[in-house]
């Protein structure tokens, strides 16, 4: 199919149209004769005809090549004979459309023809992780049913194409789903609508967040733990439910049916955060004991405990740091009441050693009256003064408990093709704003797996030799 680039310039052809107007409404001149009686009998019984003006016609096929070349036009090349196809794989796709079809059914559709004329392809699948297939030819490839499911709370588009580019080096990329990743030279399908979807997008002991992704208002029920909560959500806002915190764990579920069954029902569980104590203290240990945290080893845990100065780079996992190296001691004057880790903690007054300065980006939550941190936070990690002193203030065992409570609750991201539910480990739900809002539309960008080529050289070589043939006419008949 032949496209233009700059189509709008395709109106300046209304100038060769004008042209050849006034040149038809013009009458031949009539040449004195005694035979002029003929002509004009001739021309009264519709036989008279203006002859061919060929320097005329090739004047005006040269100027329709020009406008045709200035315009742009191109036409696609053949398709690739290798082809990475990845394919997005996160809950989103699995939204239905009015006629029941998912968005992962209309991507194995739109990717078909180009895997099928793939003599080699491999295809990824994007979630939570990431999975390939191939190199094979692209029709073993659709054969397949495991790339081509839905589900999983997020999408690693770009680690998908970094791993398929490292399996087929140098073949084009074609991302097929409902939300363009804009990365240059990645070309992309688009199976995205424009259905309306209601979602849970928090839960937890005490709380829950509906949001409505729809063009409307929504009113129904949010019924968590067995309780019903009627709410009315505008488009495009969130509501929120409170409730008394109780039971370790919670199910919730919204009334009604939509796109995206997924985020319809939520799963919550309060569990035991498992904890690596990597420091000899008996108070630290008892602590954690009390605060309900499982002692265990670094390659199972889900945070640990550390003495020393922290690093430059953030850990990967939650650290307690208890400082090893002072700088004297310093009077609290000041605690942060906007931090999460320092709710309820009540230090004002208490003398407190004053660890040295940690590198990278920490930020100080509890101050001496000179202005020193004692207590400073980074994400997850909490960096106190050493263990033997603090241990004996009051503000210890808060300061482990404000740590230890995102823990609690161990919510595990669904893979494609799972659901919500219960695990012996915690809960594994959607709780994703993100896919809930379902993306909308911007149409495909094939750019980076489609070539084209220009037509506009050939286009110009037409209109020079259309121009050289009228020069020969016109010399011909000045000679």
């Amino acid at each position: 199919m032949v496209t233009f680039e700059r189509p709008e310039l395709l109106s300046l052809g209304l100038l060769l149209g004008w042209v050849y107007w006034i040149y038809a409404r013009q009458r031949p001149p009539l040449v004195p004769a005694a035979g002029v009686w003929l002509l004009q009998k001739g021309g009264a019984r519709g036989r008279h005809r203006r002859r061919l003006d060929l320097r005329l016609a090739l004047l005006l096929l040269a100027g329709a090549f020009t406008v045709l070349a200035l315009a742009g036009p191109s036409r696609p090349q053949d398709r690739p004979g290798e082809l990475v196809v990845v394919v997005d794989a996160s809950a989103s796709m699995a939204a239905r459309d009015a006629a029941g079809k998912s968005r992962m059914e209309r991507a194995r559709e739109r990717a078909r023809p180009w895997l099928q004329a793939a003599e080699r392809a491999v295809v990824v699948r994007a979630g939570v992780e990431v999975r390939t297939w191939g190199p094979a030819s692209g029709e073993a490839l659709l054969a397949r049913a495991e790339p081509w499911t839905a589900g999983a709370s997020s999408a690693k588009l770009e680690a998908a194409i970094q791993e398929g580019r490292r399996l087929l080096p140098g073949a084009p990329v074609l991302v097929v789903g409902d939300a363009d990743p804009g990365i240059e030279g990645v070309a992309f399908l688009e199976v995205a609508g424009n259905e309306a979807n209601v979602g849970i997008t928090a839960l937890t002991g005490g709380f829950a967040a509906v949001y409505n992704a729809g063009p409307t208002p929504w009113q129904g029920e949010l019924t968590v733990g067995g309780a019903r909560r009627s709410l009315s959500v505008p488009p495009g806002r969130f509501a929120t439910a409170t409730f008394e915190r109780g039971a370790a764990r919670l199910e919730a579920a919204l009334s009604g049916d939509d796109a995206l069954a997924l985020d319809q029902r939520a799963f919550w569980r309060e569990g035991r955060p498992r904890v690596a104590l990597e420091l000899e203290d008996e108070a630290v240990a008892r602590a954690l004991a009390v605060l309900g945290a499982q002692r265990t080893r670094r390659a199972a845990a889900d945070a640990r405990v550390v003495a020393g100065t922290p690093p430059h780079e953030p850990a990967e996992l939650p650290t307690l740091y208890f400082a090893t190296e002072t700088q004297g001691e310093a009077l609290v004057s000041d605690v942060d009441p906007t931090h999460p880790l320092t709710r309820g903690v009540e230090l004002q007054g208490q003398r407190l050693p004053v660890p040295a300065p940690p590198p990278g980006g920490w930020r100080a939550i509890v101050h001496a009256a000179d202005g020193r941190g004692l207590v400073y936070a980074r994400g997850g990690e909490l960096y106190l003064p050493p263990a033997q002193a603090l241990a004996q203030q009051p503000a210890f065992i808060v300061l482990l408990y404000n740590w230890l409570e995102p823990l609690r609750a161990k919510p595990a991201p669904l893979r494609a093709g799972e659901r919500p539910g219960f695990t012996p480990a915690g809960a594994r739900s959607l709780l994703s704003y993100a896919e809930t809002n379902l993306p909308r539309p911007r149409g495909d960008r094939l750019d980076g797996v489609l070539d084209r080529r220009s037509l506009a050289p050939w286009l110009a070589l037409l209109a020079a030799l259309a121009l050289v043939g009228a020069d020969r006419l016109r010399r011909q008949a000045v000679g």
